[in-house]
C-alpha cells in the first residue's frame, strides 16, 4: 500500500516538472517569434524611412534644378517604394527631353514630356517650363522656315521677272540690230519684186532678219499723207527671191 502510494507521488511529481519544462519551451517560442515580427517591422519601417528621405530629398534638388542630382539620389536606393519609382521615371523622361530639346530635336522632346508618373508638384513645374520651351522653339521654327520660303518665292519672281524684261529688252535689241543690218540694196530688191514704189506712198520698214531671210512691215500711206494704213508683214529671202506673207 505505501509502494503504491509512492508511485503515485511519484507520477504527480513527474508530470508536475514536464508541464513545467513544456510552459518554459512555448515561452521561449513565444518571445522568439515576438522577437522576429518586431524585427521585420523595424525593417519595413527604416526602409520606407530612407525611401521617404530619398523622396524628399530629391524634390528639393529639383526645385533647384539639380535633375541629376536629385535623380542619383533616387538611384541609390535599394529599396524603392511607388512614389520614388515614379518620380525616377519622371526625372529620366525629363532628362532625355532636355538633351533632345538643347539638339534642337523638338519633337523627340515634346514626345518625353507627354505623361507624368510621380505626384511631384516640382517636377510637374519642371516639366511644364520645358514644354513652354520646346512649344516655343517650334513656333520660332515654323516662323523662320515661312519667311525663308517668302523670301525665296520673292526671290523667284523678280528673277522670273528681270528674265522676261531682259529676254524683251533682247530681242528689240536684236531687232534692231536685223534692221540696221538690212542694206538698201535688199530693201530694194524686195520693193522692185512686189512693185512697192516709193511714189505710190509705200513705206518698207526691216523688223528682223536670220540669215539670208529678212522681214519686212509694209505700210501705205493715205492719199493725203497723214495715215499709214498696213499692207502686210513679209518674210523675203535674198538669196533665192522668195516671198512670203505672213500676216
Amino acid at each position: 500500500m505505501t509502494t503504491i502510494k509512492f508511485f503515485k507521488k511519484a507520477m504527480v511529481g513527474t508530470a508536475a516538472v514536464a508541464t513545467i519544462f513544456a510552459l518554459a519551451g512555448c515561452g521561449k517560442q513565444s518571445a522568439s517569434s515576438s522577437d522576429t515580427s518586431s524585427s521585420s517591422a523595424s525593417s519595413v519601417r527604416s526602409s520606407e524611412s530612407k525611401a521617404s528621405k530619398a523622396y524628399r530629398t530629391a524634390n528639393k534638388l529639383i526645385q533647384n534644378h539639380d535633375y541629376e542630382g536629385a535623380y542619383e539620389q533616387l538611384n541609390n536606393l535599394n529599396d524603392h517604394n511607388a512614389q520614388t519609382e515614379a518620380l525616377a521615371d519622371d526625372l529620366q523622361s525629363y532628362m532625355d527631353a532636355q538633351k533632345a530639346y538643347e539638339n534642337g530635336d523638338y519633337d523627340s522632346a515634346k514626345s518625353n514630356l507627354k505623361s507624368q508618373k510621380s505626384t511631384s508638384t516640382a517636377m510637374r513645374n519642371a516639366y511644364a517650363d520645358l514644354q513652354d520651351k520646346v512649344s516655343s522653339a517650334q513656333g520660332s521654327n515654323s516662323a523662320k522656315s515661312q519667311s525663308a520660303t517668302t523670301a525665296s518665292a520673292k526671290s523667284n519672281s523678280n528673277a522670273n521677272s528681270s528674265t522676261t524684261k531682259s529676254n524683251g529688252q533682247q530681242s528689240a535689241v536684236a531687232n534692231q540690230a536685223a534692221a540696221d543690218a538690212t542694206s538698201s540694196d535688199v530693201v530694194q530688191q524686195f520693193a522692185n519684186k512686189m512693185g512697192f514704189s516709193g511714189s505710190q506712198g509705200y513705206q518698207i520698214m526691216p523688223t528682223g532678219k536670220t540669215g539670208n531671210v529678212y522681214k519686212f512691215e509694209v505700210r501705205q500711206n493715205n492719199s493725203d499723207n497723214t495715215v499709214a494704213n498696213l499692207i502686210g508683214i513679209y518674210q523675203y529671202n535674198s538669196q533665192t527671191g522668195a516671198v512670203t506673207k505672213i500676216a
